[in-house]
């Protein structure tokens, strides 16, 4: 078995250097995971660190522990920009990378998609 954290990347945690140096705290504690969420646009009280720019801090600070974002809402990003930044993040790490997908939750479509000019239609 495994073991990994979650840590949000908002409020207190609000700071890539910050979410890089705690993964590397936890993998030299013997953590084996260390994993962010990946939102667009949420009401959480600032600041916020870009999910994609975090996760490369880790990538950075690391060299064992396995990292990435709980789930990546895939209607809510771009396709060709999603498989670019997963596959240089992989490379990065030396692929420790752990993708995790989905299609996110309905009730952030007014805040992370109506926000943003974004089609609706849940195809």
């Amino acid at each position: 078995m495994k073991y990994g954290l979650y840590v949000p990347n908002f409020g207190a945690f609000g700071d890539a250097r910050l979410l890089g140096e705690m993964a590397r705290t936890a993998e030299q504690a013997g953590w084996d995971g260390f994993f962010i969420w990946d939102h667009i646009a949420r009401s959480w009280s600032p600041p916020v660190a870009d999910t994609w720019v975090a996760l490369s801090a880790i990538a950075l600070n690391t060299i064992r522990i396995r990292f990435g974002p709980l789930v990546t809402p895939l209607p809510r990003r771009r396709p060709w920009k999603l498989a670019r930044e997963t596959a240089s993040l992989d490379r990065l790490s030396d692929g420790r990378l752990i993708l995790g997908v989905g299609t996110g939750g309905l009730g952030g479509r007014t805040v992370e998609w109506e926000n943003f000019g974004e089609e609706l239609d849940l195809k």
